[in-house]
């Protein structure tokens, strides 16, 4: 292959210069940059504005709606076309057969059954569905119907507090007194409402007389309407009824804990007279992977908790209880110590004469009689009962358990190191070494073996 001369290569007769061909490109870009023009991206501005429902059928406040089947929802603008499962609700529950979107503004939503006769039906569409450009709407939505003549007019309403501000993203909860052998939870849910920016919120539409009913708030920081476990929340302490003379309830403010604040415990007052000294309560939390408590002695360094004593005449109040999960160690406090320990045989002779025991303390040292109250749930930040055992301890307490001595230290020896030139050891510390160029290194134990070893080396010479 030949390479064309210069003057010869191209019709214009110069040789083509790759430096002049960048340069030129370089020059063009510049020109480019200096007569640019700043503007917005294009597409128009960012979509912030929240949708809306805009439109209902039935419509809000519907009364003898009939046997309704189909409910269409339009929207303040195009929608991502979700099924309606995620994003609606009634109350009582109803089941949803599909849905179809008509264009992206409204949805049909179809049931299984129609609505039941006579029965006020709350609509809540949640602020889940988002429009076409992935924007939640600002909050949830919630409108009645009756498919009898009326709507009821009861009421009940209150606020929600955590610390000195308003709770603005809790959600309330309304569900029928249980049965003991239920938990309220587990039965269906009837109503639903959040507070507003002020931290109120109202259950309206109840009939009047109405309940007994249970009222559950949280706060919901992941924004799903269900409580999570590490998220505050709290029942209303009283249960809730409405008559014809008191169509509504102000519940007044209710305070919401965060999760993990400690909890109280209340003792009401007890008969004492099978231990006439002082009594204490140890309470531990029971943690996930718990196998249960072991007798012995309680820890006493200087970050355990010690026991709280306990008045008989009167309600105690145990402070700084673990929220959650609870068991509670109650104790004779023979020695006053405040602690679960160790006593001598005489100083429990009083308490075996009170509780009738034979005279068998033998033992050196014995551990305080004890009762163990499980299956406490303490709610953070507030009380929960702790009933004191009935009748006094039936039997000696046993010899106090002797702790097991810790093991001895294990000695790691450092075994020496053998010499390259003899077979006594020694052990060669780091040292700067020079290479073959003369550079320093630092070497850690044994100095590295010349190639052929000493003996081979003797030879060479």
């Amino acid at each position: 292959m030949k390479l064309a001369r210069p003057g010869t290569g191209t019709r214009s007769g110069r040789w083509p210069v790759r430096g002049l061909t960048v340069g030129g490109g370089l020059a063009a870009c510049l020109l480019l940059v200096a007569c640019a023009v700043v503007e917005a991206p294009p597409g128009g501005p960012v979509d912030l504005t929240p949708p809306r429902l805009a439109a209902a059928f039935p419509e809000s406040g519907s009364v003898t709606v009939g046997p309704v089947r189909t409910f269409r929802l339009s929207f303040s603008e195009k929608m991502t076309r979700q099924p309606a499962e995620g994003w609606l609700h009634f109350y009582p529950a109803q089941r949803i057969r599909s849905t179809s979107w008509k264009g992206a503004q409204v949805a049909e939503v179809e049931l299984f059954e129609p609505l039941p006769a006579d029965t006020v039906v709350v609509v809540e569409v949640t602020a889940s569905l988002q429009d076409a450009h992935k924007v939640k709407s600002r909050g949830s939505r919630r409108y009645p119907l009756a498919t009898g003549a009326a709507l009821p007019g009861g009421r009940l309403a209150g606020a929600l507090v955590m610390g000195d501000s308003a709770v603005t993203n809790g959600v309330l909860e309304l569900f029928a007194v249980p049965p003991d052998t239920v938990e309220y939870f587990q039965q269906p849910l009837l109503r639903r409402t959040v507070t507003d920016e002020s931290g109120h919120w109202s259950f309206d539409w109840l009939p009047a007389p109405g309940g007994p009913w249970l009222v559950r708030a949280f706060s919901d920081n992941d924004a799903n309407l269900r409580a999570g476990d590490r998220e505050a929340q709290r029942v209303v302490p009283d249960t809730l009824r409405l008559s014809a003379e008191k169509p509504a309830i102000e519940v007044g403010v209710l305070t919401l804990y965060s999760h993990g604040t400690p909890g109280l415990l209340r003792v009401p007052a007890f008969d004492r007279s099978g231990w006439p000294g002082t009594w204490a309560a140890w309470p531990l939390a029971v943690t996930e992977n718990d196998t249960g408590w072991t007798p012995g002695v309680q820890p006493a360094g200087p970050r355990d908790r010690r026991a709280s004593p306990l008045v008989p005449e009167a309600e105690t109040l145990v402070a700084d209880v673990p929220s959650g999960a609870v068991r509670v160690v109650v104790f004779a406090d023979v020695n006053g110590d405040s602690l679960l320990g160790d006593v001598t045989g005489d100083l429990l002779r009083t308490l075996a004469t009170a509780a009738g025991w034979p005279d068998t303390l033998r033992a050196a040292s014995y551990l305080e009689p004890w009762w163990l109250v499980e299956g406490l749930q303490v709610p953070p930040g507030l009380a929960a009962a702790l009933r004191m055992p009935a009748q006094p301890p039936t039997s000696p307490p046993e010899p106090c358990p002797t702790a097991p001595a810790p093991p001895a230290p294990r000695r790691t020896a450092l075994r020496p190191r053998r010499s390259d030139h003899g077979s006594r050891p020694r052990t060669v510390p780091p040292a700067l070494r020079e290479d073959a160029r003369g550079r320093q290194r630092f070497h850690h134990g044994r100095p590295p073996r010349a190639r052929g070893g000493p003996f081979r080396r003797e030879a060479r010479r």
